[in-house]
């Protein structure tokens, strides 16, 4: 997979930071993932998490719920925009055992050998993968462990999106294939210890489909030309009105996987 080149970097640190103040409300956040870290983690107390990429929150917010004042989370992003919004969520929330840290994945701001486990949410695909996966086995302590959780490329072709959205799945080149991240992850001597499959089923309108897309909920549309994008959405309400017959309830199902790694 080839590092993306700067331009590619600054695009998407915009697509963020215009979108970081609805973004809570434009992605679904799967609680599954959570509820298997923390199956994994709960024999453990006095735990320090970082969460790399996280965004605004939303993941870390579930985690900390989860674990409660087993852990203390420090939440890793490199879009100062969405570490404030995140800061102020967590408030909301009443969660206090977390710290912001504004940090690139690739060069993360910990300590070696200070964290017990790290876990990123649907972000992996933004990072320079051996980099990020070097930091992270220089900062995990010995038996730490990571948890990724992303969708593959093949389980992005199959979803909503990749199937109906034109150049959906040809142009979010960014993701990987599992053979690509166990490349990736064995190259720093990791290892893989178990991988999970989750399907969700979704259901949504063409109208509020539609509304995610044109708010950009996957940065992938913000790799579009305005005009091409303008006449991709024009194909995929056709294609959604050609396939579904309820344009209320329109269903599908979306796939992700959860690799746990060990040092």
């Amino acid at each position: 997979m080839e590092v993306r080149n700067e331009t590619i970097i600054d695009g998407v640190n915009s697509h963020f930071s215009e979108i970081a103040s609805k973004y809570r409300n434009l992605r679904k956040t799967d609680l599954e993932p959570i509820l298997h870290i923390r199956n994994q983690l709960d024999k453990k107390s006095g735990i320090s998490i970082a969460d790399v990429g996280c965004g605004d929150g939303r993941y870390s917010l579930e985690i900390l719920k989860s674990l409660g004042d087993e852990c203390y989370l420090h939440c890793i992003d490199s879009n100062e925009d969405m570490l404030q919004y995140l800061k102020e969520y967590l408030k909301e929330n009443n969660v206090m055992n977390f710290c912001v840290r504004p940090g690139s994945a690739n060069k993360m701001p910990l300590e070696n050998e200070s964290m017990d486990s790290i876990v990123t949410f649907n972000a992996i695909h933004h990072f320079d993968v051996q980099r990020f996966l070097e930091e992270a086995f220089g900062c995990l302590k010995e038996n730490g462990s990571m948890f990724i959780y992303t969708r593959l490329r093949n389980q992005n072709s199959r979803n909503i999106w990749g199937e109906n959205f034109p150049l959906f799945a040809e142009i979010e080149n960014r993701l990987f294939e599992f053979d690509e991240l166990k490349h990736h992850i064995q190259n720093t001597d990791l290892k893989i210890e178990n991988t999970t499959v989750f399907g969700y089923h979704r259901t949504s309108s063409l109208t509020n489909l539609e509304e995610k897309a044109r708010n950009k909920h996957y940065s992938t549309f913000s790799l579009y030309s305005d005009d091409t994008f303008e006449e991709s959405l024009e194909e995929f309400k056709q294609n959604i009105m050609e396939n579904f017959d309820d344009l209320e309830k329109i269903q599908w199902q979306d796939e992700n996987i959860l690799l746990e790694i060990s040092k």
